[in-house]
């Protein structure tokens, strides 16, 4: 049976690195932005309920913070042992910049697999996924591949060595203060508050990213009391400076979301001459299926027999001038860790290479950054023709990518929804007076 998917946004922010090493700061797990009529490729772990339309404002963050107090009340913690936990936390303007920001320019994502998958980061992954002691128990346990959880290590944490120094209460009760995601934020400050009464950390300890996500692994606290695991055995779940527990805790979350033992993430593709781009990222099917339009793994090996029988969406992340690839379930997989497809392409190029398995045979183009002007350019040029490419944020996401495979295939164009800066110039210049065809003109 024919089944549509939904396109995949393939830009991402520049990304800020501390050390030679790119150092996945940006591409932690991070609470979901609000919603801006199109879906995008930003990190995320869902709440469990929507947040409301119209938060509550609070006049200042006391008022805020006596508000959650008694809610905290509400759900079994005693009023004291919340207020000492807070009475020292002030709202921190970097986490709202960092939470609601715009990159004045959008990096290609060649650009950022290029930087995050190195000859340096695989080596240092087989050696530390080879050199733990308890790899082999949890690969058996879980079904997650010891390459596969050295990819997420990698681009969590550099394997540990940078894990975020944000108070995680300060940057929960920041984002909840701020009410875009306040029922999300406030859960996972309960989440901290019962890590801490539990006595599984002390506040001391509980140090992330400004999103809140903690350890080697980059857990958040809701996920770390759901998921979090004991790898080494020693009765604690450590992921701080446990690589044992940090590694299982990943394992089980990716084991969790449907991961599929002895299936490939995704594996890349050539294609014919001639081959129709209008069915990328929009069809998923069979690797036989594909094979019957001239699609064929670049590796010129095989589909075992698991593989054969699941539904394989095709990705081009560069458009039809760079690599192709057919991304399986585990791919997706891997995005709900960090909902990016960037993201997911280095954690399963690391994991390939910490596997020994070849290198890439279509090398990733260079590409230019587009400014965030461009961006809403394009998008503004889109709506103006008749194609919906939602709300004017730029964001290059589902909406965007949608109407210009469209807008592609209306005027002649390869239509593969890939947006180079080439163009986006020439949208970006259309936008005073719009003269291409329009939907009406198909």
């Amino acid at each position: 049976m024919k089944r549509r998917v939904l396109s995949l946004c393939l830009f991402l922010g520049a990304c800020s690195t501390a050390s030679s090493l790119p150092t996945s700061i940006e591409n932690k797990p991070q609470p979901p932005r609000a919603e801006t009529g199109q879906a995008t490729d930003k990190p995320q772990t869902p709440p469990k309920t929507s947040p409301a339309s119209a938060p509550v404002t609070y006049a200042n963050f006391a008022d805020w913070r006596e508000a959650f107090v008694a809610k905290a009340a509400a759900r079994g913690f005693e009023r004291a042992f919340v207020e000492n936990l807070l009475v020292d936390v002030q709202p921190k303007e970097s986490v709202v910049k960092a939470d609601t920001g715009q990159p004045e320019f959008s990096k290609p994502i060649s650009s950022y697999v290029k930087n995050a998958v190195s000859a340096a980061r695989i080596q240092t992954g087989r050696e530390r996924v080879n050199a733990n002691p308890d790899i082999a128990a949890i690969e058996a346990r879980y079904g997650v591949p010891r390459e596969v959880l050295g990819g997420v290590w990698g681009m969590e944490s550099d394997f540990g060595r940078v894990q975020g120094d944000i108070d995680v209460l300060t940057a929960f009760a920041t984002l909840a203060y701020d009410g875009r995601r306040r029922d999300w934020a406030e859960t996972q400050l309960l989440s901290v508050m019962t890590i801490i009464k539990s006595g599984k950390a002390t506040r001391q300890e509980l140090k992330g990213s400004w999103a809140g996500a903690m350890g080697q692994t980059q857990f958040l606290p809701e996920n770390y009391l759901k998921l979090g695991q004991d790898g080494d055995g020693d009765g604690h779940v450590n992921i701080w400076t446990s690589d044992s527990d940090a590694l299982a805790s990943a394992a089980n979350l990716l084991k969790s979301e449907g991961w599929r033992p002895g299936q490939a993430w995704a594996v890349e593709v050539t294609l014919p001459a001639g081959f129709d781009f209008y069915l990328a990222e929009t069809e998923s099917q069979t690797p036989d299926w594909w094979a019957q339009k001239g699609v064929v793994r670049a590796d010129g090996g095989n589909w075992n027999a698991s593989e054969k029988t699941a539904s394989a969406v095709l990705i081009l992340p560069s458009g039809a001038k760079g690599p192709a690839f057919l991304a399986l379930p585990n791919h997706f997989v891997i995005r709900k860790y960090n909902n990016s497809t960037a993201y997911a392409l280095a954690v399963g190029l690391n994991a390939d290479g910490i596997a020994g398995r070849s290198a890439l045979k279509m090398p990733w183009p260079d590409e230019q950054p587009l400014s965030l002007a461009m961006r809403k350019n394009v998008q503004t040029a889109l709506n103006a023709a008749g194609f919906n490419a939602g709300t004017v944020d730029g964001v290059i996401g589902i909406g965007t990518r949608k109407a210009l495979r469209e807008w592609q295939k209306a005027n002649g164009r390869v239509a593969d929804g890939y947006l180079s800066y080439e163009l986006a110039s020439e949208l970006s210049a259309k936008v005073a007076g719009y003269t291409v065809l329009g939907p009406s003109s198909r």
